[in-house]
């Protein structure tokens, strides 16, 4: 998915907003199934939650931007945390310390909700 390129003079988004627009998005794509070897010869389709995958992108986010940034999500590597739970924590208590990183972070789990959607759409 392109991104647009920001007007001149316009402002970073803050970590709030874009952690609250992507909670929209992981939320409403939570609620469908990913699914998995449609349209393959043996015709058998698997259906998985996006909470399954829960523990991976927090692996990935954990492996690439520290602990810190995934242990308000009740992280456990490789066992348990909750994309949802981060993401709020992001958006109420927000990223006085790091915001330049916590933004990254954003970044890199918009890219994997949007992987998921475009698995979701059959793309």
């Amino acid at each position: 998915m392109a991104r647009r390129a920001k007007p001149a003079g316009t402002q970073t988004p803050s970590t709030a907003f874009e952690a609250t627009r992507l909670l929209g998005k992981w939320t409403k794509l939570a609620q469908g199934h990913v699914m998995f070897g449609v349209g393959c010869s043996c015709g058998v389709g698997v259906g998985l939650r996006l909470r399954d995958f829960e523990p991976q992108i927090l692996d990935y986010l954990h492996a690439k931007h520290g602990a810190s940034a995934v242990e308000r999500a009740g992280y456990r590597q490789g066992e348990a945390g909750s994309v949802t739970a981060l993401l709020r924590a992001i958006a109420t208590q927000g990223a006085v310390e790091q915001p330049a990183g916590q933004l990254a972070l954003l970044a890199d789990l918009e890219r994997s909700i949007d992987s998921f959607d475009e698995l979701h759409r059959g793309r």
